[in-house]
């Protein structure tokens, strides 16, 4: 059994912390005596505090998050976990004339283009390690029964269930962990104004840090356990239920 992690102080590399359930991640670690480097378009706005470094990068931009990754893992060997939390959610139809393609271009690049290319340059240094390390990949339930809207977004989340399948299979026989975190709908800026019942932020990243410490694979968060046994006894009602969401 691989040894829990969280289990003393470590350093943890976490995108998207300005918002939503980054924000509450971030505090919570910070809390707990981690330290966390803070990777999000706008974070040297982030209040400054013992334990937090800062880090300004437009995940949209390939090119800047492989200088970013880069930068980090020469400057911080010392990271040992990895939350790809950040993420775009546009609320618009494909039939929609104003979707513009940069828009779309900007969706996949921050939900999988820039998780992969954080993969990428940390995963040898990970997989050389004799001590736990983690890259953790914040999912969601779209990911299995996508909706009629933002129909790009649950293809992302498709995507990264995929991606932390192979990453898991590549790193078996090593001491890292693929973590995937499958949410529900939480209550976050990009939620404002669709559905009801909405999971907080700061219960959200309580289980995701749980999940993690318990190295878990799969880490199924709040009404996300419930669409996972529907999946199994009777798909077609999730199916039906996310489909007019």
């Amino acid at each position: 059994m691989m040894p829990e992690l969280f289990t003393r102080p470590t350093t943890v590399l976490l995108t998207g912390a300005t918002s939503g359930i980054g924000t509450q991640i971030l505090s919570q670690l910070i809390a707990s005596g981690h330290k966390v480097i803070a990777v999000s378009r706008t974070a040297s706005a982030l209040p400054a505090k013992d334990g937090l470094t800062r880090y300004d990068c437009d995940l949209a931009d390939p090119k800047a998050v492989e200088a970013m990754a880069s930068a980090l893992l020469a400057k911080y060997p010392d990271v040992r976990i990895i939350i790809n939390n950040a993420g775009l959610q546009l609320p618009m139809r494909l039939d929609n004339p104003a979707l513009a393609t940069d828009m779309l271009i900007d969706e996949i690049a921050i939900n999988v283009l820039a998780p992969t290319i954080i993969a990428r340059a940390f995963m040898p240094q990970f997989m050389a390690l004799s001590e736990p390390s983690a890259i953790v990949n914040i999912s969601s339930g779209l990911a299995f029964f996508p909706k009629t809207t933002t129909a790009l977004y649950c293809a992302t989340k498709a995507a990264i269930h995929s991606l932390s399948q192979s990453m898991r299979y590549q790193s078996e026989g090593t001491q890292m962990r693929v973590i995937e975190a499958i949410l529900p709908l939480v209550d976050t800026p990009m939620t404002k104004g669709r559905g009801t019942g909405k999971l907080p932020a700061d219960t959200a990243a309580r289980a995701i840090i749980a999940g993690i410490r318990k190295g878990h694979d799969e880490v199924y968060i709040g009404k996300a356990q419930l669409l996972r046994i529907l999946g199994w006894l009777a798909p077609f009602i999730p199916r039906r239920i996310l489909k007019a969401s």
